[in-house]
């Protein structure tokens, strides 16, 4: 999960993570109200150009893109049955630039920096009760888990291609089950050896 950081020295890596996942929210909350297509490509094609700035490898988003294909289509087919292929296009293209941007603050941001960015931001909660070093961790952990899973699946399909497997089925669930299972143990015994239950 760890290495889904890609370290750099570009000027999105040195960046304040609080500020890149602002600019993430702010970003994606524009994206919501753009109704034009060819405003939507020109931000994806914007996208682009800062994975290009933050010195990404070429193939990062394709790597992130490549488990939404399936998820896609589907949107992508309904958008056209229901409302339309304008309509549809534009779902995909908004899509594709909520995930790009997404990927972008998780490749060039570290775990310790993003935890430390959120449990900044929930302190005033502390008066509430709740735990800003707790939440820092979990919310930090969510947005890595879900591209680490993805990841995981696909490693666990090219294992089956290699060995004569034509076809993705339901097979590869057990052994991604297994993987899940190992990495929370690891996961459980790191947040232990930072005595995390014990601060508030």
């Amino acid at each position: 999960m760890i290495s889904l950081y890609i370290p750099g020295n570009s000027p999105i890596h040195r960046l304040p993570v609080g500020v890149k996942l602002l600019a993430c929210l702010a970003g994606s909350a524009a994206l919501a109200f753009v109704h034009s297509p060819w405003m939507l490509a020109a931000c994806l094609i914007l996208i682009a150009g800062l994975y290009v700035v933050a010195g990404l490898p070429s193939n990062a988003a394709q790597l992130t893109l490549r488990p939404l294909i399936p998820l896609v289509c589907i949107i992508f087919i309904a958008q056209v049955l229901f409302e339309g292929w304008l309509p549809a296009v534009m779902a995909t293209l908004r899509i594709v630039c909520f995930v790009l941007l997404a990927a972008l603050v998780t490749f060039t941001s570290s775990l310790s920096r993003m935890i430390e960015a959120v449990t900044r931001v929930a302190r005033p909660l502390e008066r509430f009760g709740m735990s800003a070093p707790k939440l820092g961790l979990a919310i930090a952990l969510t947005i890595r888990f879900v591209p680490a899973l993805a990841k995981d699946w696909r490693d666990v399909e090219s294992a089956r291609a290699a060995r004569g497997a034509e076809r993705r089925s339901f097979l590869g669930v057990g052994p991604l089950i297994l993987r899940i299972l190992c990495m929370t143990n690891v996961l459980g015994d790191a947040i232990a050896s930072r005595d995390f239950e014990s601060r508030r």
